[in-house]
């Protein structure tokens, strides 16, 4: 479905990412993110999808994107991650402090996930995430990472993932439900 999954890692180029998610309201009892009323070339409702290289134009024929995906190799053997898909500052998906085993598995330790919505934050130090189901405590769950040569992909979940500007959240997963699967390529620290 993403090609820049057939760019191999000993390509040079750009770093490149395929981000679709889906942003839903919570079924819990907070409010409701907002969406933009016209949607945005990014998907309309609360699909949104980034598949970009960095420093190309987005979708909107304007606006730069900004994609980061880099690795610091831990002294225990795993790499904390940085991952950032940006369309200038409106829209963002980022997974911050996460690390992974060398066996793919993820220790949650200061991981945190937010998501941008037009300009408006979800989550952040309110998007606490790690291996287990979201709860209150760690609304988003990374699931089924895989790393491969300087490439990354995972699933990514969260239950009413919050704003800590107007207290509104949203759920985040795929486009059918289930899971979104995030992918990076070309990522430095590997």
């Amino acid at each position: 479905m993403l090609p820049l999954l057939g760019v191999s890692c000993a390509d040079d180029g750009p770093v490149a990412t395929g981000v679709l998610y889906n942003l839903t309201c919570p079924a819990s009892p907070t409010a409701c993110g907002f969406f933009p009323e016209n949607g945005t070339c990014l998907g309309t409702g609360g699909l949104r999808e980034i598949l970009a290289v960095n420093g190309e134009v987005s979708c909107d024929e304007e606006t730069p994107v900004t994609v980061i995906c880099e690795g610091t190799r831990r002294s225990d053997g795993g790499l904390l991650l940085t991952l950032v898909a940006s369309v200038g500052d409106r829209f963002a998906f980022e997974l911050r402090g996460a690390t992974v085993d060398s066996d793919g598995s993820m220790v949650s330790g200061a991981c945190e996930l937010t998501i941008i919505e037009d300009e408006l934050s979800y989550g952040g130090d309110l998007g606490a995430c790690g291996n287990e189901p979201p709860s209150m405590d760690q609304p988003c769950r990374i699931s089924n990472v895989a790393l491969g040569g300087a490439d990354v992909s995972f699933d990514v979940e969260c239950e009413a993932l919050l704003s800590d500007v107007t207290g509104n959240a949203f759920d985040v997963g795929g486009p059918n439900g289930g899971p979104a699967t995030v992918r990076f390529a070309r990522c430095t620290g590997f």
